[in-house]
């Protein structure tokens, strides 16, 4: 019997060594190997495929079945795990989003992507979820900075950035947590921003009800609009609804930045090239006939003080009717509010005032993307809550890079998560 026992032993020791000599021959198998990264090749391209067509249900088994078998060098895993997020969100998979982002998110995500699920969390109201996140990212509690270094009455990574070498891509993005229940109109003025930049960067927050406690991203990494853009020129881009300054100061390069108030879809703000041809400090208004039929109550003019229209400066462009001007109205910066002209925050308009000059030139442009560079990596910003045409958008993206083929219409659709900040096209 013991005999019998010794050799049942011997048997499954050399059973069991061959077994492993055969899966590391396996594995090591050029055939083999070959065959597992051509079945990948071919999940990716489905993965792809899906993901353009919007057949998000179809992805997400596809991009699981890809992450269990890729090796941990991947060169499309970062890609997959970041379609699989996309893919739990429009889905409305909460659960398996959360896991993913735990496993994944440290090394295989952007924070500007993390920020994005976080909020996506908190419409939820999956709120012991976004705790695990704020503690998990620590990045999450580092709230906007409430003390600016200033240059010349302009406040340092709120509307004056530096520009480095021959980028167009500038700034940071920031986290802003509500003290207190408050509206994103409230947030704008507060952090000089734009209603609509910030309903377009945090689509996930009701506007109006925004809680104690709450996260919102300020969208301050931004694409001046023009690659090659002159300086001491003034661009007004509609579909952002801001306004960019580029200029030098004490030797370095700057631009300065403002949100700005346009006008409506009847009226409308005119495109073109423009001067300031006059500067006027607390104006009087002039009540034009077109205003006056729409409403024949209104005097014929406004003098300076609390009630007039034009708040405390304004700059007209050419020989138009079109200003550049501050208001009185507590609202309405970064929205489609005016008759035509460009509205800012009277403090806002004061101090550009004070530094462009009779003569400078105005490019009033509407782009609902913009390209740019940082340190030679190519970037997008998408400016528009409407939809994009890919292949439009595909077209304009490749008079910047040459590396551009049909298959980036993927990549394209995958950023459109993302709106409203500046983001590396890869």
């Amino acid at each position: 019997m013991k005999k019998l026992f010794f050799m049942l032993g011997i048997f499954l020791i050399f059973h069991i060594t061959t077994a492993e000599n055969k899966k590391v021959a396996v594995s090591e198998d050029p055939f083999f190997l070959f065959e597992e990264e051509k079945h990948l090749n071919e999940l990716f391209h489905q993965i792809q495929g899906l993901y353009v067509e919007g057949l998000y249900s179809l992805v997400i088994p596809k991009a699981k079945e890809y992450l269990e078998k890729a090796p941990v060098d991947d060169k499309n895993k970062g890609k997959v795990i970041e379609t699989l997020v996309a893919s739990y969100y429009y889905t409305g998979n909460t659960d398996d989003l959360y896991k993913l982002v735990l496993e994944y998110g440290k090394e295989y995500l952007s924070k500007d992507l993390i920020v994005r699920v976080v909020m996506y969390f908190q419409r939820k109201e999956k709120f012991e979820i976004v705790n695990n996140l704020f503690d998990k990212f620590s990045f999450l509690k580092n709230e906007i900075e409430k003390n600016y270094k200033t240059i010349q009455g302009f406040e340092l990574g709120k509307n004056i950035f530096l520009l480095n070498n021959e980028d167009t891509v500038f700034g940071e993005n920031k986290i802003y947590i509500s003290p207190e229940n408050q509206t994103l109109v409230e947030i704008a003025k507060q952090t000089d921003m734009g209603y609509f930049e910030l309903k377009l960067a945090n689509p996930d927050i009701n506007p109006f009800a925004i809680k104690k406690g709450q996260m919102v991203l300020i969208p301050r990494r931004r694409i001046i609009p023009e690659i090659k853009y002159q300086m001491n020129t003034i661009y007004i881009n509609l579909s952002e609804k801001r306004l960019y300054y580029p200029t030098e100061i004490e030797g370095k390069k700057y631009v300065i930045t403002f949100p700005v108030g346009i006008g409506t879809d009847e009226t409308g703000t005119k495109i073109g090239e423009y001067e300031i041809s006059q500067k006027r400090e607390n104006p009087s208004w002039y009540v034009p006939d077109s205003i006056k039929e729409e409403n024949p109550e209104l005097p014929d003019v406004f003098p300076p003080g609390e009630d007039n229209p034009l708040g405390t400066r304004a700059m007209r462009l050419g020989n138009t009717t079109l200003l550049i001007h501050g208001t009185n109205k507590k609202f309405g910066i970064g929205m489609k509010v005016s008759h035509g002209c460009i509205r800012m925050y009277n403090p806002d308009v004061e101090r550009l005032f004070d530094i462009v000059e009779e003569g400078t030139k105005v490019k009033v442009i509407d782009l609902p993307y913009k390209f740019g560079f940082k340190e030679e990596k190519l970037y997008i910003e998408i400016s528009t809550d409407s939809y994009i045409d890919l292949d439009e958008f595909l077209q304009k993206i490749s008079e910047y890079t040459s590396n551009v083929k049909k298959k980036n219409i993927y990549e394209i659709k995958l950023k459109l998560l993302q709106r409203g900040y500046a983001i590396p096209f890869e």
